[in-house]
């Protein structure tokens, strides 16, 4: 009989306990922390410190990518400070007649490319092989106005070679100079920076306000793609 009796009050406070238990039927439980919405300012003002992590970053688009759609540039209040943003898989590659002229919001990941002194040694040894085989931008010079004077045509991809000969002399000499500030002041690389996006919004934008009036979709306008060496020091802001 006893031991009935306590089986019985121990169910009870089993019941009890369960309904004083908090209900969260109904209700939205979010566990997501929000990521604060920053202008292009904002991000480059501590970009260094934020290398990895996601970010959601609001600007005025500047420049798509004629060669796929897999870069662009946005901007905010000074168009001196911009960052360029990368396509990924998960974002899919940009479209001009989208996000040309655009007011966006990008989610993505903060990347940093770094170029220190191997790489400026790759870069000259690259150059040294395209002097090899193609001849040097000096010599091209001499010889595009010899063909001029002597009535004849400068081929064009002798030209294009020349070109691309001085783009990369120019590159190298420009790399140099700014590594050389840096390593004064302690450091032995130059960083680059750019979002690689997962996923973007086109804004309508007036004045200070801003309303979504386009959400990217996984299926249709949500679009890492591997970083260019040869193309990421030209395209970087740093």
């Amino acid at each position: 009989m006893i031991k009935k009796l306590f089986l019985l009050l121990f169910v009870s406070a089993v019941i009890v306990s369960c309904n004083d238990a908090p209900s969260t039927e109904g209700e939205n439980v979010t566990t997501e922390k929000e990521v604060a919405v920053l202008t292009v300012d904002d991000l480059l003002a501590n970009i260094s410190n934020m290398t990895g992590e996601t970010v959601v970053v609001a600007g005025m688009v500047d420049h798509v990518c004629k060669h796929g759609g897999t870069k662009l540039v946005i901007y905010s209040a000074d168009p001196e400070n911009a960052i360029h943003v990368k396509a990924t898989d998960e974002s899919g590659n940009f479209r001009a007649d989208e996000v040309g002229g655009e007011f966006i919001e990008v989610a993505g990941v903060v990347d940093e490319f770094r170029v220190d002194e191997a790489f400026i040694l790759e870069k000259e040894a690259k150059l040294a092989d395209m002097i090899a085989e193609n001849g040097d931008a000096k010599t091209e010079d001499v010889e595009e106005e010899e063909h001029h004077h002597g009535g004849g045509d400068f081929p064009d991809n002798d030209s294009k070679h020349k070109q691309e000969i001085e783009g990369l002399q120019n590159q190298i000499a420009s790399l140099k100079e700014q590594l050389e500030e840096l390593k004064a002041e302690g450091k032995e690389y130059i960083s680059y920076y750019s979002v690689k996006c997962s996923s973007y919004t086109v804004l309508e934008h007036e004045g200070n306000e801003t309303d979504k009036v386009e959400s990217n979709d996984s299926d249709t306008t949500t679009k890492v793609a591997e970083v260019d060496a040869d193309n990421e020091t030209s395209e970087h802001n740093h």
